[in-house]
């Protein structure tokens, strides 16, 4: 745990030495600014805009971080770690942990805003609103990091590609129930694909998140962000420096 500890501080200083996270940052105070602006707002679609906002900051944050990755760097620090498996967790520690902090502003801030604005949404805020809506936040922020981080640059040499196959996919994720409902035979893009906007199906124009469907959605990402992650891992060790 040290040696991860010690590697996870590392990266941090690194990442945060080479400014990557000020157009994030800024973009998050630009969408929560602009995001509750206008008042009242509706509960659920606040949270999932927000998570279909995360998606896409944390798709921005992975792919950006990975490709100012230094191989030699790299090299330097997977001969320092005391294993591999040291290595790739303080790497994806990195990742996810930026996404969960961003994943918890836009959770909290809007309670703040509550607090201020006791008018802010269209109903009164409930707790479940805060815990199904901040599932749903926090998966889609892990499925940004996932796909951001899975066209690393050490898998597809030309970052055109990269980011070309990152749009690809997220489009499908994005229409993937307008593309079942065309063509019924590809039903199986019901697994393949991450839930991305499965919420917005789940809550229709009820403005309520569904208990048991919120924590069926938050399994399936829980599912597929595991799933990329080892795909990536052992491609990167296949691929090697």
């Amino acid at each position: 745990m040290k040696n991860i500890s010690s590697l996870y501080k590392l990266r941090m200083k690194i990442i945060i030495k080479s400014a990557v996270l000020v157009v994030p940052a800024i973009s998050l105070y630009v969408f929560l600014r602009a995001m509750y602006s206008f008042i009242p707002v509706e509960a659920s679609g606040a949270f999932l805009l927000s998570g279909l906002f995360l998606f896409v900051l944390c798709a921005y944050i992975a792919s950006a971080i990975q490709f100012k990755e230094n191989d030699i760097q790299e090299e330097i620090l997977l001969l320092h770690s005391k294993s591999k498996v040291n290595y790739y967790i303080s790497r994806e520690l990195i990742l996810y942990s930026i996404s969960i902090v961003s994943a918890l502003i836009l959770i909290i801030y809007p309670m703040i805003q509550l607090a201020i604005h006791p008018d802010l949404f269209f109903r009164p805020l409930e707790s479940t609103d805060v815990i199904y809506g901040g599932l749903i936040i926090i998966g889609n922020g892990l499925i940004g990091i996932a796909l951001g981080d899975l066209f690393h640059h050490r898998i597809f040499e030309k970052r055109r590609n990269a980011l070309l196959a990152l749009l690809f996919v997220s489009i499908i994720a994005i229409c993937k129930h307008a593309i079942i409902k065309k063509f019924a035979f590809l039903s199986v893009l019901n697994f393949i694909v991450p839930p991305l906007m499965d919420g917005f199906d789940m809550v229709g124009e009820t403005d309520v998140f569904d208990p048991v469907g919120t924590i069926y959605i938050f399994i399936h990402t829980l599912i597929f962000v595991i799933a990329i992650v080892l795909i990536k891992i052992g491609i990167l060790k296949f691929k090697k420096y």
